[in-house]
């Protein structure tokens, strides 16, 4: 590098530089005009291509850390888009890959079922009127998805939809299972272009046509547009489930009180019928019409564990396990069309191979899954209660409350049963059973014997024989032409920035929590600096006048304030947050 003083100036010109520039303008501005969404695109395109997933939030950061300069946020987010259009393809066409991403999943697997579902759109252009064929569905479900839920799974699938965040503001539909290990299994996923009654029809039938009516089948839905009606068109009479999380939420909404929240929950949970009834009547006593009403005209599903068959083993009264799959395809919503689909395959073959590897390293030699068995081991401690016996499988076990009140439950070890009704629910015997297990000697002690052969190890070896076809990528395929160009959907999108993370109720626990408003003169909460009444601390806000370097600590330090502690403890945990 050679540099020299100006004329009649105090500047130092740089007049050669062997080493390629790193800032787009050599005036080193902090916030540049001629960083547009272009040169974002430029720049980030490596980071799009080793994550395709990274937010705009983290690509601001990296470009201020490589650059020293600030970009607003919607431009990165357009660039992100543009980085992608290079890595991936146009947008546009990603939709035309759609029909080969097919051809090639049936070629490499055989029995697996990718459906797509367009429809003709009219448009008028230059005074002609002129016809175009628009994506607006899309089924995928693999041979060892749908095949491994009916050789291993319980016949239960909880179905749901999460809102993509992409340019195609579509929904994400899938329908999920539960393994032997109670783990989640994925049987079929699509796309959908809304929400409504014709797309959730749609996409039950694909479904049916793949899984048809298995003995006991349960479904559990939220409260999807649509879906409670679709459901009951396509699977008629089966045992349609509501999430009773989000009821509870719409309860608290009109009815409020302690013996609602005492009551409600308890009336779910129990397997006992009468004590159902019994909570129930608790509920219309507080409000007999409304309570009533309330139940009977928006909230007709079942709800409560005391109204489950006995087929499916199954216990759950919320929509978790759906919720679980829309947490793991959360990063990858906003990819192409294609793209997200392939994503998603190899997600699904990853955990396939690793479940595989899990069975023939822990579960050799074992007939239920050693974890069901030690969770039923750890209830037979310390169980306190008598037993008369009617028969040698046969006994009245009675327990006692706090009140001290006298329980009886008769058990049935041969037909696996108990008056409690939580054993024939959910398959694994109640505490009622395994203290009666635990009382006989010889090999009728041995609890595995009574665990229902949904847990057992062949069932689930049974559910992962299989694994989701490896393919190859997608600039390797064999192009196919179907005989007209696919466009991309019509949609209407919502105005503003598409929200990545949905905001949650308070009803849903704890997580981010409702937001916190800082005063900026003492550092509290829930109050604004204009209205602020507190004694100022002298130690707050010191640490924002100078840097660390500047500051001199005296000999005498005392520690910290409970304001900078609090200060150190936000900016700690949105550091954390970034990183994760």
């Amino acid at each position: 590098m050679h540099a020299s003083l100006m004329r009649n100036s105090t500047l130092v010109q740089v007049k050669v530089n062997r080493w390629p520039h790193t800032c787009p303008s050599t005036e080193r501005k902090e916030t540049l005009k001629v960083a547009k969404s272009r040169w974002c695109a430029e720049v980030m395109a490596d980071w799009v291509r080793d994550n395709p997933c990274i937010g705009p939030t983290a690509l601001i950061k990296k470009i201020h850390e490589k650059y020293r300069i600030n970009v607003p946020y919607m431009r990165v987010f357009y660039g992100k888009e543009m980085a992608l259009d290079k890595i991936y393809g146009p947008w546009k066409d990603s939709f035309k890959l759609i029909y080969t991403f097919k051809a090639e999943v049936e070629k490499a697997c055989p029995g697996s079922v990718v459906e797509v579902d367009k429809h003709t759109v009219m448009y008028k252009m230059r005074k002609k009127m002129m016809e175009k064929e628009c994506f607006r569905r899309a089924f995928v479900s693999f041979k060892a998805c749908w095949k491994g839920f009916l050789d291993g799974c319980r016949p239960y699938l909880a179905v749901d939809a999460t809102a993509l965040n992409g340019r195609f503001r579509g929904q994400l539909v899938a329908a999920c299972a539960i393994d032997a290990h109670n783990w989640l299994f994925p049987v079929a996923y699509g796309v959908l272009e809304i929400e409504s009654e014709e797309s959730w029809t749609w996409f039950l039938e694909n479904l049916r046509q793949v899984i048809g009516f298995p003995h006991g089948l349960v479904i559990h839905t939220d409260a999807c547009k649509g879906l409670e009606t679709a459901v009951e068109k396509v699977f008629p009479g089966v045992e349609h489930r509501e999430c009773m999380r989000h009821l509870a939420a719409n309860f608290s909404k009109i009815f409020k009180g302690k013996i609602f929240d005492d009551n409600l929950w308890p009336a779910s949970l129990t397997c006992s019928l009468k004590k159902h009834n019994y909570h129930l009547r608790q509920l219309h006593a507080a409000n007999h019409p409304k309570v009533k009403d309330w139940f009977e005209k928006g909230h007709t599903k079942l709800w409560a564990r005391s109204k489950f068959n006995e087929v499916c083993k199954v216990d759950y009264v919320n929509n978790n396990l759906a919720e679980c799959f829309n947490a793991k395809v959360r990063k990858i919503k906003g990819l192409h069309l294609v793209e997200m689909l392939d994503k998603i395959r190899q997600m699904i073959m990853e955990k396939f191979e690793l479940r595989q590897r899990i069975a023939a390293a822990k579960f050799v030699g074992h007939k239920i899954i050693p974890s069901v068995m030690k969770k039923l081991l750890a209830k037979t401690r310390g169980l306190k209660m008598t037993m008369i016996r009617r028969a040698p499988f046969e006994a009245e076990v009675t327990a006692k409350d706090k009140e001290n009140r006298e329980w009886r439950y008769p058990v049935n070890l041969e037909k696996k049963t108990c008056s409690c009704r939580q054993w024939q629910i959910c398959g694994l015997p109640c505490i009622h059973a395994l203290f009666f297990i635990t009382s006989l000697r010889g090999p009728a002690a041995e609890i595995d014997q009574y665990v229902d052969e949904y847990y057992s190890v062949a069932k689930f070896n049974a559910t992962y024989a299989e694994n989701v076809p490896s393919i190859e990528s997608q600039y390797q395929w064999d192009i196919i032409d179907p005989g007209f160009i696919l466009h991309a959907p019509l949609q209407t999108r919502a105005p503003g920035r598409p929200k990545k993370t949905r905001i949650r109720s308070s009803a849903e626990g704890t997580g981010l929590g409702p937001r916190k408003r800082i005063c900026k003169r003492c550092g509290e909460l829930r109050h604004f600096a204009s209205k602020c009444k507190n004694a100022v601390d002298p130690s707050f806000g010191e640490d924002q006048h100078w840097g660390a370097e500047n500051a001199v600590e005296p000999e005498n330090a005392v520690e910290p304030s409970r304001y900078c502690r609090f200060a150190y403890f936000v900016i700690f945990n949105c550091r954390e947050s970034i990183i994760i």
